[in-house]
């Protein structure tokens, strides 16, 4: 069995590689065919990791069967994986995959607060995608490198809680650090506590963005 590096890094680089390759010569699969998803480990049988894949919305899940051994990595915590099926299989339930890198991202629940959101730090970010997966908010988002760590979650104003539509804000605070250059950043918050209330209705997601700051927020509906 495979024992693959795990990477526990919070802001993360994702470099495409450039390869050079001759006519006697193919480029290796693991640089041309894979795909990157944010799943959820489930941890580790005889064969090796399991992780679960969540598709948009309410897509049914599937279980992904890796060989590889994956260290430093509690079960149920999100990581960005770099895979690709190993069968094709395309609708079963359970699916091989040969697993070529595991990442790990901000991996939380949605967090509430009593007081005013105004009093939350809301750093800014440049969001790139949001995106929801079964009871898991997904984001990537570009944030300004510091070395260091920082504040990162996403919070409920829990005056909204009992109202259709539940008011969250994504906090971001660099904890007195100077940010300098922009670095790739991927987020992932289980939101079930909330999806499933019987009065909710609509998560309205706010954030600080600069990549389009004219939308105040994002509305995800039940």
């Amino acid at each position: 069995m495979k024992q693959l590096l795990y990477l526990p890094i919070l802001l993360l680089i994702v470099l495409v590689a450039l390869v050079a390759c001759d006519k006697q010569k193919d480029i290796d699969r693991t640089y041309t065919d894979y795909r990157y998803d944010i799943v959820t480990y489930l941890g580790q049988n005889g064969t090796g990791a399991v992780f679960e894949y969540l598709g948009h919305g309410d897509s049914a899940s599937v279980t992904l069967q890796s060989r590889v051994i994956v260290n430093e990595v509690k079960v149920h915590e999100r990581v960005l994986l770099r895979y690709d099926f190993a069968d094709k299989a395309t609708r079963a339930a359970t699916r091989n995959i040969d697993v070529y890198g595991c990442n790990g991202i901000f991996s939380d629940s949605l967090r509430m607060i009593m007081e005013s959101p105004d009093s939350l730090p809301r750093h800014r970010v440049k969001l790139r995608s949001l995106w929801r997966t079964g009871e898991f908010i997904n984001l990537h988002c570009q944030v300004e490198f510091t070395g260091k760590s920082r504040t990162f979650m996403l919070v409920a104003d829990g005056n909204t809680l009992t109202n259709d539509t539940v008011h969250c804000y994504l906090t971001h605070g660099l904890k007195g650090e100077t940010g300098t250059f922009w670095r790739d950043c991927y987020a992932s918050f289980n939101v079930g506590a909330l999806w499933h209330k019987d009065t909710f209705k609509c998560l309205r997601i706010h954030l600080n963005d600069v990549t389009f700051p004219d939308i105040e927020y994002y509305d995800f509906n039940k």
